[in-house]
């Protein structure tokens, strides 16, 4: 009889016992496109001396010269911040064995050039200088507040129509919504063509700000 009623007991303490209502968590993303304003790339000055010295010295006079032209664009210190920079031992090799045969220095500085209209004339000189690289050039916008806002406003209505899409084929409808989260927003580049008087063609384009949520909706039948 004992067992009985603690049966009993425990039957009702489960059958009282909260049920969690059914979620649907989905992602939402949004893209909005923004006009760049300013061309950033890498410029790269190395050089293989004698000394560490020497080595040191003519890579310092390739960026300063580079520095001096970019000047003439409307580049100024604030638009240049050095990225890299290394001297070490430089071997060659011959028959199987390496070979001292100098010191290597290396600097990198990457540059923002906000007259983007000149990129291409810019390019056009900086190629003609010997001893300097141009790499990992991409367009972007300094400000892009307001188009990472307005991806995050559309990002939010796109997982909320997304998850009510879900909850009507379930037999649903779409209750509160319980958690919100966001990703790492980034830009991409969409290309188009801008010229050059000096005759390199540059490809940039918009720049596309991104941004992703996710997101928990409760369900009510």
């Amino acid at each position: 009889m004992r067992y009985l009623a603690l049966l009993l007991a425990s039957l009702i303490f489960v059958s009282c016992q909260s049920v969690d209502p059914p979620t649907v968590t989905v992602t939402g993303s949004a893209v909005v496109e923004a006009e760049p304003d300013t061309i950033i790339f890498d410029l790269t000055a190395s050089y293989v001396g004698e000394t560490t010295e020497e080595a040191r010295s003519v890579t310092s006079a390739l960026i300063k010269s580079s520095l001096t032209l970019l000047a003439n664009y409307g580049v100024s210190s604030e638009d240049v911040r050095t990225s890299y920079f290394s001297i070490a031992p430089y071997y060659t090799y011959s028959d199987g064995t390496s070979v001292l045969s100098g010191q290597q220095a290396v600097q990198t500085v990457t540059v923002s050039l906000n007259n983007i209209d000149k990129v291409g004339d810019v390019i056009e000189r900086l190629a003609k200088m010997d001893g300097i690289e141009i790499s990992g050039i991409h367009a972007d916008k300094k400000d892009k507040s307001l188009e990472t806002m307005k991806a995050m406003e559309l990002a939010v209505h796109n997982a909320y129509n997304r998850a009510t899409v879900y909850a009507t084929a379930a037999g649903y409808m779409l209750g509160d919504l319980i958690s919100l989260s966001d990703t790492d927003n980034y830009g991409e580049a969409k290309v188009y063509s801008v010229s050059s008087e000096a005759g390199t063609a540059f490809y940039s384009g918009s720049i596309e700000v991104r941004d992703d949520v996710s997101a928990v909706f409760s369900l009510s039948e």
